[in-house]
């Protein structure tokens, strides 16, 4: 379905027409502009049974956002609703999941069908930088209150709004913060709890969630990247997640040999 909830923007179409819109009041674009933008780009859809519908909706929903609803679009809402349009996806008229749809688009046509009293500014496109430098050490305070080492692979700034820093973790534990020999003998977090199969927990980290992470993150030097060390993962997380599978895997293996 694509949609994990009844409300309009619990929906990935949604998210994604939406997303584009926002992109491209970002580049200092004017709302007939994205309009057209979106249009353009997901002419395709309109069409679908499915994401036709969704489409106006997330047109409807960003337009009234931004302060500037065209009764056109806001009459095509009007239209999918009133005609069931889009509704088969969500099961019979009885059905709970059903009644749930129809409430939050008569909650969602009530509030466009009068203009947006405080209409939210356009985006602006912010640039970042990668958090970190290839090669930094970084001694990462647990949740225990432990130290675990994490070491910067590589970071990437392909997308300035979302730049990302390749970490990965070693097998290192203790009360005391590690020192940059641990870095050095780059003793790799081999993951061999559950189904990891000895994987290494190497991952990009993008820059948003960094603020609450930064107190437990400490600097302590800075060494070469070397040719064979790993430089690419196809995997993200979360900054809280750093560290976490040291802890882990400790106890994975302590419970395996208890």
């Amino acid at each position: 379905m694509g949609a994990w909830g009844p409300g309009i923007r619990q929906d990935d179409f949604v998210c994604n027409v939406e997303g584009a819109f926002k992109d491209h009041l970002k580049d200092g674009k004017s709302i007939g502009d994205a309009t057209k933008f979106v249009h353009k780009q997901f002419a395709d859809a309109l069409d679908d049974c499915d994401d036709g519908p969704l489409f106006w909706l997330a047109l409807a929903d960003m337009q009234w956002t931004y302060g500037n609803l065209d009764p056109l679009v806001r009459q095509r809402v009007n239209e999918i609703i009133e005609s069931d349009i889009g509704m088969e996806r969500w099961g019979e008229p009885s059905d709970k999941l059903s009644k749930q749809r129809r409430a939050a688009l008569a909650k969602f046509y009530d509030k466009i069908s009068q203009p947006n009293p405080k209409p939210t500014r356009p985006p602006k496109r912010i640039n970042r930088k990668p958090k970190f430098t290839a090669g930094d050490c970084l001694a990462v305070q647990l949740e225990n209150g432990q130290y675990g080492a994490a070491l910067v692979l590589a970071t990437d700034s392909s997308n300035p709004e979302y730049p990302a820093d390749l970490i990965a973790d070693l097998d290192y534990l203790s009360d005391e913060p590690p020192t940059l020999e641990v870095f050095r003998k780059r003793d790799w977090l081999k993951l061999t709890h559950h189904n990891w199969k000895g994987r290494l927990n190497i991952l990009w980290y993008h820059s948003v969630g960094f603020r609450k992470m930064k107190p437990r993150l400490t600097l302590l030097g800075n060494i070469p990247i070397l040719e064979t060390d790993p430089q690419q993962s196809s995997s993200y997380a979360g900054w809280h997640l750093l560290g976490r599978q040291i802890i882990n895997q400790r106890e994975w293996v302590a419970k395996k040999n208890a």
